[in-house]
């Protein structure tokens, strides 16, 4: 028996289940259910359990670990002449499943292969009536598949006895032990036969299962499929670095670029998996969440619409990144890094199932980094990073729904309150209540939220390349010479006595305005369609942005209306992205202009009318104590008013509404 398989023998194997010693019949279900040829794995163990040797068993996710037992316990119960289970609470095999898809998954196995040879199977699990599970149970079955939990508790009921089960089945062992289940798998093998079978299945190694397995007289047998690789090679895996505020308009945009594409979105926890469906569901692509908060019913229809592809993306936690077998996935989505490194092997296995391709994309924030490292220890090797521009990301993000993180429903503002609720109850006819309204808090009064400057990234690393690279990524820049750093301080060093030190650097994007500046201009013009040049340089403290082309006269129009337009996206730009000069002046020109000796604009007499309004409308906000709003202004004027409030200090000027409906809002301080 070898120990070992080359990779590449997944996608396509030549073995065929006739060539097996099997029952005709048996070989026949196979068959008519499109199982002909048999995967490494299932080739690998099936003597072994067939002899009723114990083994444990690890192969990649998506290698076909479930038929690599259910197919020998078949064989192996037609061969002893399957038994009558009637009036027994006996069971012939007993299955341990970590989560409840899982099991019903592995259920749904069985009586597929099972019921033509005449097995009969139980799923029992919680969530589900166990007055149904005891009385299946008690007209006989020959194989309990279950959850740690309920399997335990029928034991203890006396409803489901293992004194004379054949063999025990640990499906998925590491996640078995993973999600603390260890006390009741002792449970269970301390009440089951002495000379009972054990077989356990696992997709990474884990010497916690082996130990127990020894402590309870077993010694089993090891096969290992492709143990120099937990990935398998038709999974296309990359990670994409950027922060937490751009995840959810990276990945709306992902799915609308592969729409067609089957989609599970994983989560870290119950609230963010029921905020990212809630909000996709918003932008128009149907989702679902599934978490362990659903009652299993509703987990079950969720997962057979996906199956059935009636939702095209099913946002969850790791609860479904285990064991489940859905064919077509072709693309996974980490919306989260795992807090635990196998489970990215496990997530990113829901994809290229059977041999066929998958993609699997990871967002890492600054919040996740410290999860990739672990990752890459793992499976022994750097994850691609994922080239990312502008328009990866998608910019008509709507609003983010709140979630109620006790019943993870949408928070409405419903304003009915409870007690006219109870009274309509009580009588028919009930007095109107007068609705109290709240005090409306003063603006000074309200939470500070601290305010994110993105024009700086903070992290720590032993790398300075490595934090240099996800500042790039933050920072929105592909040229390096653009990014500048400092370091904030430097803690120990990564090996004790020597290795590189655990150093916190703040990154910021250097003022080269230029380089910073000219690709910015260059594809704004492009997305306007303006036939037009143009040229940046910095000299004097001053800005110079001058235009020329065919589309000159469009710039010189209504009072140089876009130039104006042009200088205030300018100048938003720079200061959402770097620390500008003290002092220093945008101008922005075109060749026409300066041709017909006409001056871009009359600055000098704007700013003294502005003013002058500004001070006009600072005394009536004065004298009412009140909130004022202005007409519409124009961009420049906006700027203006902004600009003058903003050296006096005792106002605060609010820009509110979008494009040209903006107006100025006044309170004071």
């Amino acid at each position: 028996m070898f120990k070992k398989i080359l990779k590449d023998i997944i996608i396509e194997t030549t073995i065929e289940f006739s060539s097996f010693e099997m029952d005709k019949t048996l070989l026949t279900t196979l068959d008519e259910n499109s199982f002909k040829k048999a995967s490494p794995i299932q080739d690998m163990t099936y003597k072994p359990i067939i002899a009723g040797k114990d083994i444990f068993a690890q192969a990649e996710t998506g290698s076909g670990k479930t038929g690599a037992f259910v197919i020998p316990i078949l064989e192996k119960m037609l061969r002893a002449t399957v038994p009558d289970q009637s009036e027994t609470n006996e069971c012939l095999y007993a299955v341990l499943s970590p989560t409840r898809e899982l099991a019903q998954q592995t259920h749904k196995v069985f009586k597929m292969f099972g019921e033509n040879i005449g097995v009969k199977s139980v799923c029992v699990i919680g969530g589900e009536n166990i007055d149904t599970q005891k009385e299946i149970i008690g007209k006989g079955v020959h194989v309990v598949v279950a959850t740690p939990g309920r399997l335990v508790d029928l034991i203890k009921q006396k409803v489901v006895s293992l004194s004379n089960v054949k063999g025990l089945v640990f499906d998925e062992a590491d996640r078995l032990f993973d999600m603390g289940f260890k006390k009741d798998i002792e449970f269970v093998l301390g009440r089951s036969n002495k000379n009972r079978q054990l077989i356990m299945l696992s997709a990474t190694t884990n010497m916690e299962v082996l130990s127990t397995a020894y402590k309870f007289g077993s010694v089993p047998e090891e096969f290992k499929l492709n143990e120099d690789s937990l990935l398998v090679d038709h999974i296309d895996h990359k990670v994409a670095m950027l922060s937490s505020d751009e995840k959810f308009s990276l990945l709306v945009q992902i799915l609308r670029n592969k729409q067609d594409a089957h989609t599970i979105v994983f989560c870290n926890t119950q609230v963010q998996t029921h905020t990212v469906a809630e909000w996709l569901n918003l932008m128009g692509i149907v989702a679902k969440p599934i978490s362990g908060k659903l009652a299993q019913n509703r987990r079950t229809k969720l997962l057979e619409e996906f199956r059935s592809k009636k939702i095209g993306v099913l946002v969850c936690t790791d609860v479904a990144a285990r064991g489940l077998d859905i064919k077509d996935v072709n693309l996974v989505v980490n919306y989260d890094l795992p807090q635990e490194a196998s489970n990215y092997v496990h997530r990113i296995g829901r994809t290229g199932r059977a041999g066929s391709s998958g993609e699997a994309i990871s967002f890492c924030a600054y919040e996740d980094s410290e999860n990739i490292e672990a990752i890459y220890e793992l499976i022994e090797e750097k994850i691609e990073k994922l080239d990312l521009s502008n328009d990866d990301f998608a910019t008509d993000i709507c609003a983010k729904p709140r979630i109620d993180r006790r019943t993870l429903k949408v928070q409405t503002n419903d304003r009915n309150s409870s007690y006219e609720k109870r009274d309509n109850k009580r009588t028919k006819t009930p007095p109107r209540q007068p609705v109290q309204r709240r005090e409306r808090v003063k603006r000074e009064d309200r939470p500070k939220l601290p305010r994110v400057d993105k024009r700086f990234y903070e992290t720590e690393s032993y790398s300075l390349k490595e934090a240099s690279v996800m500042a790039m990524s933050f920072l929105r820049i592909t040229d390096e010479s653009l990014l500048g750093h400092e370091v904030l301080s430097a803690g120990k060093r990564k090996f004790f006595i020597f290795g590189s030190k655990l150093t916190k650097y703040k990154f910021f994007i250097k003022p080269i305005y230029k380089k910073l500046l000219l690709p910015f201009m260059i594809e704004t013009i492009k997305k306007a369609q303006l036939n037009l040049y143009v040229r940046v340089s910095f000299k004097n403290n001053t800005l110079l942005v001058s235009f020329s082309g065919k589309d000159e006269a469009l710039l010189v129009k209504n009072n140089f209306e876009l130039i104006d337009a042009f200088e205030q996206i300018i100048t938003v730009y720079l200061q959402s992205r770097v620390m500008m000069h003290r002092g220093i002046k945008i101008n922005v020109k075109c060749f026409k202009a300066r041709a017909n000796n006409k001056p871009s604009r009359n600055n000098g007499n704007d700013e003294e009318k502005m003013a002058k309004f500004a001070k006009k409308m600072k005394q009536k906000v004065l004298e009412s104590d009140d909130v004022i709003k202005l007409k519409p202004l124009n961009g420049r004027d906006r700027r203006l008013i902004h600009k003058f409030f903003e050296e006096d200090g005792t106002i605060t000027s609010t820009s509110i509404g979008d494009g040209a409906y903006k107006v100025i809002e006044l309170r004071q301080k």
